[in-house]
């Protein structure tokens, strides 16, 4: 039990969920310290320390509404407790896809959970602000960064942020470790803390950062959501093209700073 604190061990003991007996930590999580506990009734669940660098209070609360409403509607596993640092879930078993071994049906498996999500009443979520995103990892880096670069994708996201339509539920964070396939088949999808209300194109755009897609995968997908999505999407295909490359040189910047500050 030496991976968790006292007061943590505190707080799980009043959610009597049982007297824990193993303590495993998932590799896969970058932001979060996240953990799956064995009770001694053999009952697991999923603990998350969370990273109060990286959302404050009231994003927290937002993600937390987003989840419940992803899990009303049986995309997402539900939150079983949380509070300011922890946040406990049910585990769902299951396999998490690989993104070494991309192939087309992966692809298009992604571009389905996109629409799925952005199906999802566009509640709860904070508006895209893209430009605060980057100030606030920038007031977290400690090491000097290129001044002018960064005052260049500035002010692009603050024009990003001022046109966008802010329509649609984003999950923001759509890597292949945040999609899981349950042993009944189900798809569920996780970690809603980046969730924002935006357009398509910023949806596909963090996805294919966050996945490092090459030309041709960042192609397919597009392609492959536009085809499922078209009848609720009121840009062309060469539009939303349009529109996602301006995002994803946006992403593409934030992803090098958050490296710096989170992994550095």
């Amino acid at each position: 039990m030496s991976q968790l604190s006292r007061d943590e061990l505190i707080w799980l003991e009043e959610l009597h969920i049982g007297q824990i007996v193993n303590v495993q930590q998932f590799a896969h999580a970058l932001t979060n310290q996240v953990f799956l506990l064995t009770a001694e009734n053999a009952q697991q669940t999923v603990f998350k320390r969370l990273n109060l660098k990286a959302r404050d209070l009231q994003a927290r609360k937002r993600e937390l509404a987003v989840q419940k409403l992803a899990s009303d509607r049986g995309i997402s596993p539900k939150v079983l407790a949380c509070c300011d640092k922890y946040k406990l879930q049910e585990y769902i078993k299951g396999q998490i896809f690989d993104n070494a071994c991309v192939d087309y049906h992966s692809i298009e498996l992604l571009a389905a959970q996109l629409q799925i999500i952005h199906q999802l009443p566009a509640l709860h979520a904070q508006p895209q602000r893209l430009a605060f995103e980057l100030q606030l990892l920038k007031r977290q880096i400690k090491s000097p960064i290129d001044e002018a670069k960064f005052q260049r994708f500035l002010q692009l996201a603050m024009h990003l942020d001022k046109s966008c339509a802010r329509d649609i539920l984003c999950h923001g964070d759509l890597s292949f470790s945040n999609v899981l396939k349950a042993e009944n088949q189900q798809i569920k999808i996780l970690d809603w803390e980046y969730a924002v209300l935006a357009c398509a194109a910023y949806d596909l755009a963090a996805c294919c950062c966050i996945n490092a897609f090459s030309p041709d995968l960042q192609a397919q997908l597009i392609n492959h959501y536009y085809f499922l999505h078209q009848e609720n999407l009121s840009l062309s295909l060469a539009e939303l093209k349009n529109q996602y490359a301006l995002y994803h040189s946006v992403f593409t910047y934030l992803n090098e700073l958050w490296t710096v500050c989170f992994q550095s």
